[in-house]
């Protein structure tokens, strides 16, 4: 990392929690410790500004600082210290650089403390797959032995949807966030939830969340970013959805952000927002945007791509039009055949 002595945009945010009476004041006499004998006035926060003694928490708002590289050094590695006296919660620290970003941290507990292990384990356990119950097991220990553990509701209500206890991961995440309304993954998960059940002003408030708790160089503020278009769309708030979906495909996602294999259907869902809007050209350039995107997740069938292409050509009266309903019938193209042969009859 750089070593000089520039100031830096630092970003912080998230939320330590450490269970009783007796470990906070363990943890408040550490800090003071440290700050007299060795990190001296290097730390970004003060105690009074983070520590909460009603819930015996620390917590630190997200906010993006501008300070030295030390500082930053400093401030991790306490919080670092901070954290092993945690039962849960984590915090994430960015420094970032003209736009480039110099180093990310996830600081978390890894202690022996049982509600610990079981959410690490838990949490593993999800990634391996085909190992899901083992991982709800893992994450309800965790649970039993903290019951305000907002990370393991949340991880436990991923496994949940992926198994499709929809109703229980629904419950999962709204604990989560009521005892942690800043993870903007519950905010996300609770959203996909409620699109299943086609509850799109309900959904959309809880990808505005994620939205809204989340930082740009997080991918899940722009899947968040992708499900509100899609909301809208489906709400047929057709121009507020062209918008957001606008901006989703402005950005550059590199090749291994989850993001990168759905913009094939962000673009499709902004085509489709145009033709409802009237604007056929714009909508032609969407669907041509689709098209030329590989298939990937939540895909868009090739057929479903030319249909639409095929539709917008033929409102702006280019003949091409002929060209993909014919291909998106050869694949099995109801609608295509049909629209090839009224068209050509009229």
């Amino acid at each position: 990392m750089n070593t000089t002595t520039q100031f830096l945009k630092l970003i912080f945010k998230g939320r330590l929690e450490f269970g009783n009476p007796r470990t906070f004041e363990m943890v408040l006499r550490h800090w003071q410790n440290r700050l007299e004998t060795y990190f001296k006035s290097d730390i970004l926060f003060k105690a009074e500004d983070v520590f909460s003694e009603e819930d015996y928490s620390l917590t630190v708002p997200q906010q993006k600082i501008m300070h030295s590289e030390k500082a930053y050094r400093s401030t991790t590695a306490l919080l670092e210290e901070i954290a092993q006296f945690a039962v849960a919660g984590n915090i994430w620290a960015w420094c970032i650089d003209d736009g480039s970003l110099l180093d990310t941290q996830n600081i978390e507990p890894d202690s022996d403390k049982v509600a610990v292990q079981e959410y690490r384990r838990g949490r593993t356990l999800i990634e391996e797959g085909g190992k899901e119950l083992e991982a709800t097991e893992a994450l309800s220990r965790a649970i039993e032995k903290y019951e305000r553990h907002a990370l393991a509701y949340e991880r436990r209500g991923y496994v949940n949807y992926k198994l499709k206890n929809f109703n229980d991961a629904l419950r999962d995440f709204s604990k989560s966030i009521r005892f942690n309304p800043n993870n903007p993954d519950a905010y996300y998960g609770s959203g996909k939830i409620k699109m299943l059940k086609n509850e799109w002003d309900g959904a959309f408030l809880d990808f505005e969340k994620a939205v809204k708790s989340s930082l740009a160089l997080q991918p899940l503020h722009w899947l968040a970013r992708l499900k509100k278009g899609e909301c809208l769309f489906h709400a047929k708030k057709y121009k507020e959805a062209a918008y957001e979906l606008r901006l989703y495909l402005k950005r550059n996602f590199p090749e291994d952000d989850p993001n990168f294999p759905r913009r094939r259907r962000a673009a499709y869902l902004l085509g489709k927002a145009l033709l409802a809007l009237n604007d056929a050209p714009a909508a032609l350039e969407a669907f041509d945007q689709t098209l030329s995107y590989p298939s990937g997740i939540e895909l868009v069938p090739e057929a479903d791509g030319l249909l639409q292409r095929a539709i917008a050509m033929h409102r702006i009266g280019k003949p091409e039009y002929a060209f993909d309903l014919q291909a998106a019938a050869k694949m099995g193209s109801t609608e295509a055949a049909r629209l090839l042969e009224e068209w050509q009859a009229a």
